[in-house]
């Protein structure tokens, strides 16, 4: 019997050569995207060039360095899949309108218009998901419990890993203060005095220098360098008794603190701080540990910054009406003890306050960041990742019990996730409502 000739093999063909002038069809899609990346660059080139012009390049650099870290984040979970077998459609850094994208086999890599944020899209990720059959045995879903786990949990390991190393290099190159890992009976050594531009610093008044002690302010007595930095901020302009050790010697000095939103560190073109604070123009004294001791330090300041950051997380979901005064009063938001979240315009500010005053600094805010997202996102509520690994865990103690597998229908849980979507909506837009009222006041 006769094949069908829809499986009779093609007849031999020559080769086709191009005619006079001819060559092979240009390759306009990469041209393009070539062509959109080059454009890119050179905006990113044109605004580090007007960012060192108008003296804030430090402040762009760690901005961008907070970029990498979302960079880094959603690696992290691209990385995991692809070696648990998924498949992983689009890599994008930021929102909003594409800035440039390119396909590289099965997934589209891209930039967006908004850096406040990114995703990386893989298949399946929930049972309520349309995945085309020849996808679905590499979906999310039909995953092991523990590759889910991985998967999911990826980006906050990531967080936390960048921020146990920006530890160790801390207390390993820059130094931290001595009083900050275990040793509260420091009392806050000065490990250098600041000198302000066109004026003597109250710390240079009052005849301050690396290796005084300050043991109380106003007669209070704090146990770090924070609570004492916390309750100096917070005075702008007024005059405070610093009661100061200094070799053998003790003796009281009386300054007039100065305005950090008036004043310039020598060398720098822009105001220390944004909004009125107080400042003596001190720094911490700093320790340096080898390299076994960096870890250890490393591994004590992570897990209190763990601690710190899920209690803080609490204080603020919690304190809803605390959160209201901040909303309506500037004065309630801009108090040293106010806990809240930071929107993007935020950490900005932070970024350019941090720049301008030390390396130190700026690792401590990065580090801060990162242990922040990281444990946020491991909140167990859909859509956080966190949400994804509770899913997961419970729908492997169901087949475990039901000896069958079992798959979480998520459409139930829909009600919870536009609850937490609107919960994360609120406190973004309000954060972002506060930052903005205290930039433009």
């Amino acid at each position: 019997m006769a094949e069908p000739a829809s499986h009779l093999p093609e007849p031999a063909r020559w080769p086709e050569q191009p005619g006079p002038g001819l060559g092979p069809a240009p390759d306009d899609g990469g041209r393009e995207q070539r062509a959109a990346l080059a454009r890119l660059g050179l905006v990113v080139a044109a605004g580090l060039v007007a960012a060192a012009l108008a003296g804030v390049l430090t402040t762009v650099l760690v901005v961008l360095a907070l970029a990498v870290m979302i960079l880094a984040h959603e690696a992290g979970h691209y990385v995991a899949a692809k070696r648990s077998g998924m498949k992983v459609s689009e890599f994008f850094v930021g929102f909003g309108p594409r800035l440039w994208s390119v396909k590289r086999g099965e997934t589209t890599y891209g930039i967006k218009a908004l850096p406040f944020g990114g995703y990386c899209r893989i298949v399946g990720m929930t049972s309520a998901e349309q995945v085309s059959p020849e996808d679905e045995p590499r979906a999310y879903r039909n995953q092991p419990a523990y590759k889910r786990v991985v998967v999911a949990s990826a980006g906050s390991i990531v967080h936390f890993c960048l921020a146990f190393l920006m530890l160790f290099v801390l207390f390993l190159g820059p130094g931290d203060a001595e009083n900050f890992v275990t040793n509260p009976a420091a009392s806050n050594p000065i490990g250098a005095v600041d000198s302000f531009a066109h004026q003597k610093s109250p710390a240079e008044l009052a005849g301050l220098k690396a290796g005084d002690r300050i043991l109380a302010v106003n007669g209070h007595h704090f146990s770090t360098w924070d609570q004492m930095t916390a309750y100096l901020r917070a005075r702008p302009g007024k005059r405070v008794a610093l009661t100061v050790e200094s070799g053998s010697r003790i003796f009281t000095a009386r300054v007039v603190l100065a305005n950090g939103a008036e004043v310039r560190l020598a060398g720098t073109s822009a105001p220390l701080f944004s909004r009125p604070t107080g400042l003596l123009g001190v720094e911490e004294g700093r320790v340096r540990f080898g390299f076994v001791g960096s870890i250890e330090h490393a591994g004590t300041a992570f897990a209190s910054t763990v601690v710190s950051s899920v209690t803080g997380v609490v204080k603020v979901v919690g304190n809803v009406s605390g959160y209201m005064k901040m909303i309506e009063s500037q004065k309630a938001a801009s108090s040293p003890h106010a806990e809240r979240f930071v929107s993007p315009v935020g950490v900005v500010v932070l970024a350019h306050e941090t720049a301008q005053v030390g390396l130190p600094y700026v690792l401590w805010l990065l580090i801060i960041i990162n242990v922040f997202v990281g444990v946020f996102n491991m909140v167990p509520l859909l859509p956080m990742d966190g949400g994804h690994v509770a899913v997961a865990l419970y729908e492997k103690a169901r087949s475990v019990l039901a000896r069958r597998p079992y798959h979480a229908d998520v459409n139930k849980l829909a009600p919870i996730v536009y609850a937490v979507f609107a919960l994360l909506l609120f406190y973004g837009v309000s954060a972002l409502f506060i930052d903005l009222r205290q930039v433009f006041s």
